[in-house]
């Protein structure tokens, strides 16, 4: 997580990185990158709190919990985690409302190699605000470029843009999933083991 102040919005910004979640009563705004991971922002406009969280897993197969900071991770631990964070400032499940963005197949994989990491994420973070019966106001999912997404909690507005080929590369976004992916081998290696597969296939090796 790093705050900066950003010339361009005015105001301060947290950004946060895999695994992260951040909530807010106040007017800094909340930042990320997303490539096949994928991001909920969460608001309850009458208590004027609002969150937003970047997993990059949907599922954790291993059935062991770790740290906050590794269960953020996977979108099953991720959501819940903001929402307990939301509701310590006053939020409350009943009236949160939700926006999702993420889950690209940043590496232009074609279909028939395998289920899409990102595809997945996305089917399953919709899948899951629904089960809660938390409204998804919007939502910008998919495609193959990776998103950089602001989240203002005084209007409760995400600006959003794509990244584009040339940048994905020269920001070495490939290489800092797959860093971020070998940090929870000892948790998911069956899920690693196919997400390095499609790396491979991606960057034809």
């Amino acid at each position: 997580m790093n705050k900066y102040y950003d010339s361009h919005f005015k105001k301060d910004v947290v950004t946060i990185y895999p695994g992260e979640y951040y909530s807010t009563a106040g007017s800094e705004m909340i930042s990320t990158v997303l490539g096949s991971c994928v991001s909920i922002a969460l608001f309850d406009t009458t208590a004027k709190v609002c969150g937003l969280n970047h997993f990059m897993l949907a599922k954790d197969t291993s059935m062991e919990n770790g740290s906050d900071i590794l269960m953020g991770k996977f979108g099953e631990y991720a959501i819940d985690l903001l929402i307990e964070d939301l509701e310590k400032k006053g939020g409350r499940l009943d009236r949160f409302s939700a926006k999702v963005f993420g889950g690209s197949n940043v590496f232009n994989l074609p279909q028939n190699t395998g289920a899409q990491v990102g595809e997945v994420n996305s089917k399953f973070a919709l899948s899951y605000l629904q089960q809660k019966n938390i409204p998804i106001i919007c939502s910008n999912v998919g495609g193959v470029l990776p998103r950089k997404i602001f989240l203002d909690p005084v209007t409760n507005k995400v600006f959003l843009k794509f990244i584009n080929n040339n940048r994905i590369n020269n920001s070495g976004l490939i290489e800092k999933e797959k860093g971020y992916l070998k940090k929870i081998e000892s948790m998911e290696k069956g899920v690693l083991s196919s997400m390095e597969n499609l790396f491979s296939v991606a960057q034809g090796q």
